[in-house]
């Protein structure tokens, strides 16, 4: 599954010190909340790599469907009534991807600064629709008064009402992703999605229809995308529109750039640094976003190919 010495090197470090540090910051809610908001974040992450880094779709609109996963949920769920996890999981999931291969069907018959301007316009149209709207609550948002129970058969996995619980829920659905990623990449699908970003050209030579690829990977990465969304919604306990916003798009691009695009567990990377620079930086100076900004460019110009791949690099040295 993971054959490259970097790959594996993350994954057997990053993982096992993710399970243990709950439990040594289980008398601070506040840190274990945090990590967990950026275990949510790094999903976001993961699958604008895909789109981005293997499929070659550049967007400034991939929020749309971040924002979506927590409103879809709003909109579905009653709002004093405890409903299931898993199935509105499959309810959020399910509608979400319907409404990408609507959007992706607009999108993709565009390219290159043409994509990135008509998904940013399709991102800030539901974003101010959202914002003008009443019966969501506006800028202000909407409470999520009851969160689902995830019993399976009257068995309870979870409590989403325990921090912890719901810390290695968000590590799970983010290994589970990276998992799922990988398995698409090393497919036949996959390595069709990598022939049409390398020439799409060939590919539609060889008889395999592009566009249909790309809406289909179009499709995962959005529904993936709404997915952590909805997570973020259960853990704060309410969705509000700068989750649409096409600052949060630019902010998980930047991740996936600094993580380096295309290597998937780079966006786990990505994003764990640029959450840690941030909150250290918010705490040091009211002037952070100028130090944040500087750093960013210098570690962009440093690391070409992002942490992933500087890391990959140093170790095929040492082979």
């Amino acid at each position: 599954m993971f054959t490259k010495r970097a790959e594996k090197l993350f994954v057997w470090v990053f993982f096992p010190l993710a399970l243990l540090l709950p439990l040594l910051m289980e008398q601070n809610t506040f840190y274990v909340n945090k990590l967990a908001s950026v275990l949510i974040f790094a999903i976001f992450v993961m699958s604008l790599d895909y789109l981005v880094g293997r499929c070659g779709l550049v967007t400034l609109g991939h929020a749309l469907f971040y924002g979506m996963g927590g409103y879809l949920f709003v909109m579905l769920a009653p709002e004093y009534e405890t409903v299931n996890f898993w199935v509105y999981t499959f309810y959020v999931v399910t509608i979400s991807a319907l409404i990408a291969v609507v959007v992706g069907f607009i999108v993709l018959r565009t390219s290159g600064i043409y994509m990135i301007m008509i998904t940013l316009a399709l991102a800030q149209m539901c974003f101010y629709f959202f914002s003008d709207s009443t019966a969501f609550g506006g800028n202000d948002g909407v409470f999520i008064y009851m969160k689902p129970d995830t019993s399976v058969f009257g068995l309870s996995l979870f409590d989403l009402d325990n921090p912890v619980h719901f810390y290695y829920l968000c590590l799970l659905s983010l290994f589970n992703c990276l998992l799922f990623f990988k398995l698409i990449t090393r497919s036949k699908f996959g390595r069709i999605v990598d022939a049409v970003h390398a020439n799409p050209d060939r590919t539609t030579a060889l008889g395999y229809n592009v566009f249909l690829f790309r809406l289909a990977s179009y499709v995962i990465a959005s529904s993936l995308g709404a997915y952590a969304g909805y997570l973020f919604a259960l853990q704060y306990g309410f969705v509000n529109p700068s989750m649409l916003a096409w600052q949060t798009s630019g902010t998980a691009l930047v991740m996936t750039i600094l993580g380096g695009m295309g290597t998937l567990y780079g966006a786990i990377l990505g994003t764990a640094v640029y959450e840690g620079l941030h909150y250290g930086f918010e705490h040091l100076t009211e002037h952070w976003l100028l130090l944040m900004g500087g750093l960013i460019i210098l570690m962009v110009l440093a690391f070409k190919n992002g942490l992933a791949g500087y890391l990959e690099n140093l170790l095929e040295k040492r082979q």
